[in-house]
């Protein structure tokens, strides 16, 4: 099964809707966890192709770890404030099928720890996800907003919830206890659009969560976010090394 996975809460009730009539047609099966809400939207709820919860708990992006998939299905993790055309998921898995799903993971959005070139100190490459990349790189964090990987490499909820509003640091963190790799897939500028209205930035996680620093969130980028084999490493490049 290829199947989609998404959070959402009430504020974003709007732009919702307009993630599912772009995602659900390029998938056979949407996954929405329902944040806060007191009912599930007639439309999710008409559509035997949606399976739509309201948890007992704010889970916030963690949410997207909510199903577990069978080991098997092919998985994307998205957002309901990015604007994701046509041809996304077909695209992704033709970029990712050279590469193969056993021991990697795939997306748009990510962060490299890397030198820059021999001798030199390394520092942070930052890939978002509506800039241009020319070619698939090596991450030391991906974000789960784009973020396509097959069912065994989708962890169970219990290892993100406890990082609730900062799952891509659980993710990363597991991803290096299990040996995946993280890659940054190329595209060209604009193909992926940011779709958050102004009125709801103030409500983001970046907003809420993230400039927070809190300690605990650094301390598990600590933990994973260094010396990985393959960070900032061209694809075609990389020589395969135990970690």
């Amino acid at each position: 099964m290829i199947r989609a996975h998404l959070a959402t809460f009430p504020p974003r009730r709007r732009i919702l809707r307009r993630v599912v009539d772009a995602f659900l047609p390029q998938v056979d099966h949407l996954f929405v966890v329902l944040n806060g809400y007191d009912d599930v939207p007639g439309y999710l709820a008409r559509d035997v192709r949606v399976t739509a919860v309201i948890p007992d708990r704010d889970v916030k992006d963690a949410g997207k770890f909510w199903f577990a998939p069978e080991p098997s299905d092919i998985v994307f993790t998205i957002d309901d404030d990015i604007g994701y055309p046509a041809d996304y998921g077909a695209r992704t898995l033709d970029l990712a099928a050279p590469m193969g799903f056993d021991g990697n993971v795939f997306g748009y959005q990510g962060n490299a720890f890397a030198a820059v070139g021999d001798g030199q100190p390394a520092i942070w490459h930052n890939y978002l996800f509506h800039q241009e990349l020319a070619e698939t790189r090596g991450l030391s964090i991906i974000g789960t907003g784009t973020l396509c990987a097959r069912g065994d490499a989708i962890p169970p909820l219990t290892e993100i919830e406890p990082f609730a509003g900062a799952c891509d640091l659980a993710y990363g963190h597991w991803l290096r206890r299990k040996s995946f790799l993280p890659w940054a897939l190329p595209r060209v500028a604009e193909w992926l659009t940011n779709t958050l209205p102004q009125n709801l930035r103030k409500s983001s996680l970046f907003a809420t969560v993230h400039r927070e620093r809190r300690p605990a969130h650094i301390a598990r980028l600590t933990e994973f976010a260094f010396g990985w084999p393959h960070a900032n490493t061209r694809f075609d490049d990389y020589q395969p090394t135990a970690f």
